[in-house]
């Protein structure tokens, strides 16, 4: 089986390597049965690709220790959901992912007849080959996940403990799945400077295609924060770290494109800077792989040191090249032609948005080449801590929340300040109230005055947008006040939907606010039996339950959460001892209400039944998840098509 997925990879990069070249010639001869032959080269690409998934799944089920990549993955007590998981686990595995997503959008995206009927389809399917083709070369030459051992053991080394999480099931495919995404506006933004089609119908295109990748890396990223809260055992959910930080940028860039696309499609400007964002956040994209698997940029998420970055630095380079050389041809015809004018106008306050953002971007991309830099060039190491970021990007992105509350009652073209005024009285009054309320609760920080206060407009401001659409529908069709709130967000999906996003990002203000700042923590060693008080709560630790499984040895704190008379929780954090990487890993007890999450971490145990807990209070942290549920359901309803626009398609 292993041969098999092997030359299935093989087939892939030729087959690839086939359709690229025979859709460029046929696009440019404009031959029909030349652009069908590659056509059908997609889809044969997608089928081997899909071979050679299926390969590696039976092999790693199967438990073939004969296969290198099984044996570091897998064991016999593996249990199976992560023997799924096991397939991405690894840099070889995670490649082989990417590549099989890409090539099955390839094959769906030809058969979308908006691409495959437009001019510009020869050169979009061509970009995907090529790139599809490139990843294929790295898998098959340099990130083999088929390679076979001389002498295979008779049990594997297993999966890492940190990485047997059910989040880790999930987060990593929607990442990738992003990453294979994102080649589609590329490849649009290469197809329509070929042809010199950038119409509105190619605009659409690029933006739903730039929106569904944004939807689903903006989901990763989040469910890699919420994995790193329950798992790693500290407290936090956000570190900066490299990895952290290069899904992060590309998130960041492509948020600007799709607000900066707004302004392409309403007033046509912005033409050559939007293409620069698209080649700019897939080149970022594919700039995190680099970053993870170089081994040039320290960090604990990362794989090992691996030649293979130096591949992808070059593909991103060849990249930017190509894009760079059309938009010269084309540059004349590209120009904007739209002067700035009014202060006070929805332009200006995209402009803004747009800056705000490529600005947080920038900060955390030199944070994160920071070390990396000064050892190449003075030679020593060095690194930058959390509040670099807190005090550059953490600015950035309150003056852009307070944005967030403005833009919605910004007109096209010019905007009353009086008019403007009366609109934001209330939102206004009511985060003053809001900011008295919270200084009485006994909050003193500045920093969190602000956020709370500007949460409180912005998540007004938005409010307000939904009671004025309702009220302005009802009253013009005679509906009732719920029947007239859904009609209005499902006929304007697209402006409601922007709305949801934006109060899930205030949300996730809220919770980040709350956590950081007002975190509350306690180190305690307790005897069975002894208790001890953090806050409001009284944990009383009652025994230890130890355990041998045939994976780990298991040790399990069991403690009564108790507040005044009244129990209210029972929680079990353990720290268990892996016999196959020979280390020992905390999962962590959390108990969690919209107000705090008690978050509970045995530290240490001793053979009398002493026991260490770290115990942290966290204020307000589920709102950071119900945030990040919030904008998932905003992006759907802003991507998904009303039916007055049906025609515009789907990029699924």
């Amino acid at each position: 089986m292993a041969d098999v997925g092997y030359w299935a990879l093989v087939l892939t990069l030729v087959v690839s390597l086939y359709t690229a070249f025979v859709s460029m010639l046929g696009g440019r001869r404009r031959d029909g049965p030349m652009w069908e032959s590659a056509r059908n080269g997609a889809l044969v690409a997608a089928a081997t690709g899909t071979v050679a998934t299926g390969a590696l799944f039976y092999l790693l089920f199967s438990r073939d220790y004969t296969v290198k990549y099984v044996a570091e993955h897998v064991n016999n007590v593996l249990p199976g959901l992560y023997v799924f998981s096991a397939f991405w686990a690894g840099q070889e595995g995670s490649l082989l992912l990417w590549l099989w997503f890409l090539a099955l959008l390839t094959g769906s995206l030809i058969l979308w007849k908006r691409i495959w009927k437009a001019s510009f389809g020869p050169y979009v399917l061509a970009t995907m080959a090529v790139t599809q083709a490139f990843l294929a070369l790295v898998v098959v030459l340099f990130s083999n996940p088929f390679a076979i051992l001389s002498s295979p053991p008779l049990q594997g080394q297993g999966m890492n403990p940190l990485l047997q999480n059910v989040w880790m099931v999930v987060h990593p495919p929607v990442v990738f799945f992003s990453y294979a995404a994102y080649t589609v506006p590329f490849a649009l933004a290469i197809g329509g400077l070929v042809t010199g089609k950038l119409d509105r119908d190619w605009l659409a295109l690029v933006r739903r295609w730039a929106l569904f990748a944004w939807l689903f890396l903006g989901v990763g990223i989040v469910m890699g924060a919420w994995w790193a809260y329950l798992e790693l055992g500290w407290g936090g959910y956000w570190g900066w770290d490299p990895v952290e930080n290069s899904s992060l940028v590309p998130w960041l860039v492509g948020t600007a494109l799709l607000h900066s696309l707004m302004m392409q499609e309403r007033r046509n400007a912005f033409r050559s800077w939007n293409l620069w964002l698209i080649g700019a956040t897939f080149a970022l994209v594919l700039f995190a792989t680099f970053v993870t698997r170089s081994g040039v940029i320290q960090s604990v998420h990362a794989f090992g040191r691996s030649p293979i970055g130096t591949y992808f630095l070059v593909y991103i380079g060849l990249s930017l090249v190509t894009l760079g050389l059309l938009w010269r041809r084309r540059r004349r015809k590209l120009g904007d032609g739209y002067a700035f004018r009014e202060l006070l106008s929805r332009e200006t306050g995209l402009l803004l948005t747009s800056l705000l953002l490529l600005g947080a971007a920038l900060i955390v991309l030199v944070g994160t080449l920071f070390p990396a830099l000064v050892e190449l060039i003075q030679g020593r190491q060095a690194a930058l801590d959390t509040t670099f970021y807190e005090r550059t990007v953490g600015p950035l992105m309150l003056v852009l929340t307070a944005l967030i509350g403005v833009c919605p009652w910004l007109a096209w073209g010019v905007t009353s300040g009086e008019r403007l005024r009366r609109t934001l009285t209330f939102p206004g009054v009511g985060a003053l109230v809001v900011g008295i309320v919270t200084f009485a609760l006994g909050a003193r920080e500045l920093v969190a005055l602000v956020s709370f206060v500007v949460s409180a407009f912005v998540g007004l401001s938005l409010l307000k947008t939904f009671y004025q659409g309702t009220a302005n529908r009802s009253s013009r069709t005679g509906e009732a006040v719920p029947l007239a709130f859904f009609r209005a967000i499902g006929s304007h999906r697209r402006r409601y939907g922007a709305h949801v996003v934006h109060l899930g990002i205030v949300l996730m203000a809220v919770g980040i606010t709350g956590s950081s700042l007002y975190q509350q923590e306690v180190q305690v060693a307790l005897a069975p039996g002894e208790e001890v008080s953090v806050g409001a709560y009284t944990l009383q630790y009652q025994d230890l339950i130890s355990e041998e499984l045939p994976d780990r040895q298991r040790f399990a704190a069991v403690v009564d959460v108790n507040r005044g008379d009244r129990q209210l929780a029972t929680l079990q954090p353990q720290k268990d001892f892996h016999w196959n990487v020979e280390q020992w890993v905390t999962e962590v007890a959390i108990r969690s209400t919209p107000r705090e999450d008690l978050y509970l971490i045995l530290s240490g145990v001793d053979e009398d039944g002493l026991a260490s807990f770290q115990i942290l209070i966290e204020p307000l942290v589920v709102w950071l998840w119900i945030g990040g549920a919030v904008l998932l359901a905003g992006g759907v309803l802003a991507w998904w098509p009303t039916p007055a626009r049906s025609g515009e398609g789907s990029p699924a």
